[in-house]
């Protein structure tokens, strides 16, 4: 008999978005029968329907207030009558897991999106009363579950450490599908992704390139990514910077992107100018295609990922200076070897048996 498997996600696509429907993809369908319950998150035009397979089957909950959008959640769980609840951020996960007490032969399985540090004081009581109800929680990195064991108490037998794999079947079709966006000029490209939100730094990445662009005149930048809905203010802010820095006419915010590998594929230079980051998957997808990446060592393990001089140049966690440093030492690599090991989809999927 077929396992039944519910995963909760939001609907604006994200790394832990992805993520979570690779791990689904991992599932033999000849065993499991999986199911997506997507849950409004923000206003915003991307939408994590441009990578689930039209295979699956999605069920959705309404744009509601917050306990009217746990009454439907609720009521998903009971009819769908799940084996396996699973969620990868927080957000979704400290409004399920009380349900934990109503449906005791469910699994309920987590995954944690960030480090402690990112979370705040009434988010982090949630976790330490909520977390401890779930089965197993999944920590990105070592040092994640490290924290979650000596801070929120939570018992050693439930956390498994795995890091991230490579959606490599959907970025190889993707590249496959798309073509190169950037002008056939000789310019020099450096890409970055992700939404236009405080912790993405991207404030940092402007004041890094126009201090590159002292250097060297012949770079663009590229932002992929989510500057609409709730990250219209902090968008309008990279913008002004960006023309007080004088540099708005090379700096290109292309906006969400439902093929972003295509820009990662044919840039020059992949940066990272993230405050802080779970493990961060566009990274990672970099090397994967070949291209250097400049990034802040925000969290411990990009120092593990990244090697100065081999595949990209690291730099002090905010040190913008530093970073443009980075960035105009990568522009002289060329493609970079990738030898990076997530964990191996039969980690995964024995959390599901």
């Amino acid at each position: 008999m077929k396992k039944k498997v519910l995963f909760f996600i939001q609907e604006s696509i994200g790394g832990a978005e992805r993520i979570t429907i690779l791990i689904a993809k991992m599932l033999d369908l000849a065993k499991f029968d999986v199911v997506f319950a997507i849950v409004p998150y923000s206003e915003v035009s991307n939408s994590v329907r441009d990578f689930i397979p039209d295979s699956y089957k999605c069920v959705y909950i309404d744009r509601v207030s917050p306990i009217k959008k746990m009454w439907q959640m609720f009521r998903v769980i009971r009819q769908q009558k799940p084996d396996i609840v699973f969620s990868s951020v927080f957000h979704l996960s400290n409004k399920i897991l009380p349900f934990r007490l109503f449906f005791l032969r469910t699994k309920f399985i987590l995954r944690c999106e960030n480090y402690l540090f990112t979370f705040k004081k009434h988010q982090l009581l949630q976790m330490f009363v909520l977390y401890r109800l779930a089965s197993s929680i999944i920590a990105q990195t070592k040092e994640m579950g490290d924290e979650l064991v000596r801070n929120l108490k939570i018992c050693q037998k439930k956390i498994v450490v795995l890091e991230n794999p490579i959606d490599s079947e959907t970025i190889l079709s993707k590249i496959k599908d798309g073509s190169n966006p950037f002008p056939n000029n000789g310019r020099k490209h450096i890409v970055a992704s992700g939404r236009f939100c405080f912790q993405k730094g991207f404030d940092l990445l402007i004041k890094a390139f126009a201090e590159l662009k002292k250097k060297n005149e012949n770079v663009d930048l590229y932002v992929i990514g989510a500057n609409d809905g709730e990250y219209v203010g902090d968008f309008n802010n990279v913008m002004g910077l960006a023309k007080k820095l004088g540099i708005e006419q090379v700096f290109h915010c292309v906006g969400y992107q439902s093929n972003p590998y295509v820009y990662v594929k044919n840039a020059d230079c992949f940066a990272l100018s993230s405050r802080w980051e779970g493990l961060p998957n566009v990274l990672i997808e970099s090397l994967y295609l070949g291209t250097p990446v400049a990034a802040f060592k925000c969290i411990p393990i990009i120092e593990r990922i990244v090697t100065d001089g081999k595949n990209g140049f690291l730099a002090p966690k905010e040190d913008w200076k530093a970073l443009a440093e980075a960035m105009e030492n990568c522009l002289k690599l060329n493609n970079v070897d990738f030898d990076y090991c997530g964990a191996s989809n039969e980690e995964f999927v024995r959390l599901f048996l």
